[in-house]
């Protein structure tokens, strides 16, 4: 696979943070770096095509979209799997 070697620049607190993410997740900065990249061009990509969906279409009715917004709230409560509590 190409790669292309970057530098980039962040407040050190943010440089912390990110070191201790990719400790935490047993990777390297590099892959927690990409894998952020890439979560965020395909963000970018769905901003794009639900832009292309408001042109094409018109806008979503907000009363629409805020009851999908409270049953996918529902359904992402029920989803989560219980965390063990400590001492159990």
């Amino acid at each position: 696979m190409a790669v292309d070697r970057l530098s980039v620049t962040v407040p050190s607190d943010l440089g912390s943070a990110l070191r201790a993410l990719a400790k935490a997740r047993r990777a390297n900065v590099s892959t927690v770096v990409a894998e952020a990249i890439a979560r965020e061009v395909r963000l970018a990509a769905l901003d794009r095509a639900l832009a292309v969906a408001d042109e094409r279409f018109g806008p979503l009715d907000a009363n629409l979209v805020a009851r999908a917004e409270a049953d996918l709230g529902e359904a992402a409560r029920f989803a989560r799997p219980q965390r063990a509590r400590k001492g159990r």
